[in-house]
């Protein structure tokens, strides 16, 4: 079915924005100060160093700041070290193979970013054993308490469950000296999303310090968009303020602020173009649009004739 930009622009088939890396992590580095799409990255602002000074004037608001550092709180680098064999030679939107094709069965790793966006607790009474996670699957008394981390990026990044089985989510690397903790790959939440690109998949952990701090900041999160929401309903069209929190070329989390531009509308699930800088490396981050309705997400996917692009929207 034709995509449509503000009714009547068909969606153009884009890029993937993963970064793939041949020589192993090694090429993260090399890659971020080779980049050809932003040389220096002047467009990037340190999440340690985001302040109102980075917003639009009329949106320096305490609780703009807020949200977007909570958003970065639950933004996570996702490293994922296999290729699935059951990826598609090609899909509408991406424009030639689709992403990885050629890699199927491979342990190449490639980067991406996601969002925390739910966390569930497990105990004895769930009858689900002890946690899967790498650490007790090694230990002789694994943790009968554990949490699920629900993580939602683009399909591209992560397909099914054989890769995320072979992904790794890093919360909390802010900066060089913070190169935060792992999160264990573990399932995927149904069947790929491939041309809405996203994908909800969970990972495990026996860290319940870890646990229960993401979930009370998803719960913050969620009030603080409803709060953005109720208060700049009103300007998500006009003034089109559009945020995205990633781990451009897998390096320290990095936010860009920029507009969106245009409207794709496919069976009643919209997906959007906009300004904010992007690189290989931040697909699957959150798309965030300043006033939008709260409850819906989406992933960032690629990059067209007309600039950067998400994936549908979610409900999530």
């Amino acid at each position: 079915m034709e995509e449509t930009g503000n009714g009547t622009e068909p969606f153009i088939s884009g890029h993937h924005e993963a970064e793939i890396c041949y020589g192993g992590e090694a090429d993260l580095h090399k890659h971020y100060t080779g980049c050809k799409k932003n040389p220096g990255h002047v467009n990037f602002i340190p999440v340690n160093d985001f302040n109102l000074d980075h917003l639009p004037s009329s949106y320096h608001d305490v609780i703009i700041l807020e949200v977007i550092k909570a958003l970065s709180a639950l933004t996570v680098l996702i490293k994922v070290k296999y290729t699935s064999l059951e990826r598609p030679k090609s899909v509408p939107c991406f424009s030639g193979q689709y992403p990885f094709y050629n890699t199927r069965g491979s342990d190449v790793l490639r980067t991406g970013t996601g969002r925390v966006c739910e966390v569930v607790k497990c105990t004895e009474s769930d009858n689900k054993g002890t946690c899967p996670c790498g650490k007790c699957q090694h230990s002789d008394t694994p943790s009968k308490v554990w949490g699920e981390v629900r993580v939602l990026t683009a399909t591209h990044v992560v397909f099914d469950e054989s890769e995320a089985r072979q992904t790794r989510c890093v919360v909390g690397f802010d900066d060089n000296k913070s190169p935060g903790v792992s999160l264990d790959g573990w399932g995927v939440e149904g069947m790929p999303h491939i041309e809405g690109d996203w994908c909800m998949f969970t990972c495990v952990s026996c860290d319940l310090e870890l646990v229960d701090e993401l979930d009370k900041m998803c719960r913050h999160f969620e009030g603080l968009c409803r709060k953005v929401e109720d208060k700049y309903m009103g300007f998500y069209d006009v003034d089109k303020l559009t945020v995205i929190v990633s781990h451009p070329h897998g390096c320290p989390k990095q936010v860009s602020v920029g507009q969106w531009t245009h409207i794709h509308e496919r069976r009643g699930w919209y997906k959007y173009t906009y300004t904010t800088c992007t690189c290989p490396g931040s697909s699957g981050a959150l798309v965030y649009i300043v006033g939008y309705v709260g409850w819906l997400s989406r992933p960032h996917s690629g990059s067209n004739s007309e600039g950067n692009y998400s994936g549908e929207d979610v409900l999530y």
